[in-house]
């Protein structure tokens, strides 16, 4: 084998060796950002499922505005709900025992 055959093969391996080791730095270079890519897209969706909920709430709430512009009886229930009455009438509310005294009660 000639010299210069043998040099050609020492330069395409260390060429080779060199290009594996430039794709294996940018690639290392490059992880901390994938997984800081990953991580935002976590948090992405996560934000997004609670802004869905608070849309939903938002619409939820109003809804009941309008009801309370245009529906009397809606604005009636409500009212007898937290505790207003009509003159002469009377409501009666009933508070629930706890379930651990009715537990103790029982035994």
């Amino acid at each position: 084998m000639s010299s210069q055959n043998h040099w050609n093969k020492v330069y395409r391996a260390a060429t080779l060796a060199i290009i594996c080791l430039a794709v294996i730095g940018v690639a290392l270079a490059f992880w901390p950002k994938v997984d800081q890519f990953r991580s935002y897209q976590s948090i992405k969706s996560d934000l997004m499922a609670e802004i869905r909920a608070e849309n939903e709430r938002i619409a939820e709430l109003r809804n009941k505005q309008a009801k309370f512009r245009t529906d009397k009886h809606f604005v009636q229930k409500i009212a007898h709900e937290i505790g207003f009455a009509h003159d002469g009438e009377t409501i009666f509310q009933f508070e629930e025992e706890p379930s651990t005294n009715r537990n103790l009660q029982l035994q």
